[in-house]
């Protein structure tokens, strides 16, 4: 999330540059509900004070309204078709909303 992140605050630098200044926040899509849950919660906690200078850039970002942090559901997350085995109708899926096609056959 965190270079994730960067590249956001890095590309809106430079379309505010260019003369295209957003308004509205840009979604940095997680997973993960715990580390959303923690970038956007400013409370300190025992248990997170181990976290990284990462996770208060990713607040910062999140506080001053570059960012907000939707939550993507494990069903619709298109990177598992990358890291996890996968029934076939779940791959196939994931494959559509990739937008990857076979190859014809003619070639």
């Amino acid at each position: 999330m965190s270079t994730a992140c960067y590249e956001i605050i890095w590309l809106r630098g430079l379309l505010t540059e260019l003369g295209l200044s957003q308004a509205q926040p840009t979604p940095l899509h997680a997973d993960n509900t715990s580390a959303i849950q923690i970038a956007a919660n400013s409370v300190y906690h025992e248990r997170t004070k181990h976290i990284e200078v990462n996770c208060h850039s990713i607040r910062e970002a999140y506080d001053r309204r570059v960012i907000n942090l939707p939550h993507v559901s494990t069903s619709v997350q298109i990177a598992d078709i990358f890291t996890k085995s996968l029934p076939c109708q779940h791959h196939n899926f994931l494959l559509g909303k990739l937008m990857l096609v076979d190859s014809p056959a003619s070639i």
